[in-house]
């Protein structure tokens, strides 16, 4: 049987200046917006509040989830990358960022955060993920 999709969940977090989360990988050595692989029977938003929570410290309270949208992105990767997955297929959530909770760095995930405007995302590095990505904030209705 050949390689199949990851199911995965991505964060578009919007801030009070229409900014969106987006951080860098010193494992992927390359920008990306917090996500990851959903486990075996795990819900969108839970999958949403755990990866948050282990890539960021950040608390997700289900008032700030704005979208779960039914179209979701996909992207491969990097040929013989991955022992069992050829990519990634994320449903996306769309939040709006609560400034109360923590955007803190918990892992190799990310060293830097930045906040940046939806249309400034061609100006960093997403490697494989740039077209999903582009396509994300599309179906988020921020460009």
């Amino acid at each position: 049987m050949g390689k199949i999709y990851r199911q995965a969940v991505l964060a578009i977090i919007i801030n009070d200046e229409n900014k969106v989360l987006f951080g860098y990988s010193p494992r992927d050595k390359s920008h990306k917006f917090p996500q990851g692989g959903l486990e075996e029977d795990e819900t969108i938003i839970a999958g949403i509040q755990r990866e948050l929570q282990e890539e960021l410290d950040y608390i997700l309270d289900t008032k700030f989830i704005l979208e779960i949208f039914e179209e979701k992105i996909r992207y491969p990767f990097p040929p013989n990358s991955h022992p069992i997955f050829k990519g990634q297929e994320l449903s996306i959530v769309k939040i709006k960022h609560d400034p109360k909770v923590n955007t803190i760095p918990q892992d190799e995930e990310f060293d830097q955060l930045l906040w940046i405007y939806p249309g400034e995302i061609k100006k960093y590095n997403s490697e494989y993920r740039a077209d999903a990505y582009l396509r994300a904030l599309e179906i988020c209705g921020l460009i």
